[in-house]
């Protein structure tokens, strides 16, 4: 009984929230296969590529999709880089690109997306192992008639946090069954999933290792979530 009231006690804690802010969705960030990354996820690259200069890059894939915003609507990105062991990264939006070497919070100017899908190249270049991590928001205005343009604020869209490792992959988090980097309510959503789809190739989900996905998976998540 202890484990329900828990469990619906977080969820509680979790919607609320959500329910007190609405978000802008004329815009949403999606990843390289078209998928379409929720708001608050967290996505973690570790893939190193060498250009033809040697620099190396890890490239986060992520791109911005407009939904139908109307022709009035533009969006610029607010960015803040929270951790940066070395190297830079860099952002491009909407014809020019930002690039930082230090932590801080930081925007791009105003524009829209080009062919309803606009890859933002927001990627860094490791100089050596260590991580990069930066916390990306969309925020949208409406242009006014007239010159000089004026841009009056509509809203705040999705954020997503962007989490780049060079020096192998991330050790796997117990409970982490999305693979998001993070222990939450998503998880616990992640292990219901997989006990109402009749697949069981999220090996993830069988947080407790008893060779079963069950509810005790479901308390296992909360558990870890409550005591961390």
């Amino acid at each position: 009984m202890r484990k329900l009231f828990t469990f619906f006690g977080l969820m509680a804690l979790t919607v609320c929230p959500l329910l007190a802010q609405d978000i802008d969705e004329n815009f949403v960030f999606v990843d390289e296969n078209m998928q379409l990354i929720e708001n608050g996820a967290t996505v973690v690259r570790n893939v190193v590529e060498v250009q033809e200069d040697g620099t190396e890059i890890i490239n986060s894939g992520i791109s911005v999709f407009d939904m139908g915003a109307p022709a009035d609507v533009y969006l610029k990105m607010k960015y803040t880089v929270v951790q940066i062991d070395n190297g830079a990264y860099q952002l491009c939006f909407p014809m020019s690109c930002n690039m930082q070497t230090t932590t801080g919070m930081y925007e791009t100017g105003y524009g829209q997306v080009m062919g309803g899908l606009q890859n933002i190249q927001s990627e860094w270049f490791p100089t050596a192992d260590g991580v990069c991590e930066v916390v990306l928001s969309i925020e949208t205005f409406v242009k006014g008639i007239g010159w000089p343009a004026t841009y009056t604020h509509l809203g705040y869209g999705p954020s997503i946090t962007l989490k780049f490792v060079k020096g192998g992959a991330p050790e796997p988090i117990k409970g982490d069954v999305n693979g998001d980097g993070e222990v939450n309510i998503s998880d616990v959503n992640a292990v219901i999933d997989a006990i109402l789809s009749s697949s069981s190739g999220n090996e993830a989900a069988d947080v407790n290792k008893d060779g079963e996905v069950n509810i005790s998976d479901i308390n296992a998540v909360i558990d870890i979530i409550l005591n961390p």
